[in-house]
C-alpha cells in the first residue's frame, strides 16, 4: 500500500469513527463511557494523520 493509498484509507477510517460517534453520542449523550471512548479513538486517528502527514 502506498502512502496515498495509506491516507485514503486512513481518512475514510475517520470519517467512520466520526459518524459512529456522533450517532452513539446524539442517542447516548456525550459524556456516556463509550461516547468518550469513540471520541478518543477518534482523536487517536487524527493524531497518527498528522503524524504521518508532517513534512
Amino acid at each position: 500500500m502506498n502512502a496515498t493509498e495509506k491516507d485514503q484509507h486512513l481518512l475514510h477510517e475517520m470519517e467512520s469513527k466520526r459518524l459512529e460517534l456522533k450517532y452513539f453520542a446524539q442517542y447516548h449523550g456525550f459524556s456516556h463511557p463509550a461516547t468518550v471512548k469513540l471520541s478518543q479513538e477518534l482523536d487517536e486517528l487524527f493524531n497518527l494523520y498528522h503524524q504521518l502527514n508532517q513534512k
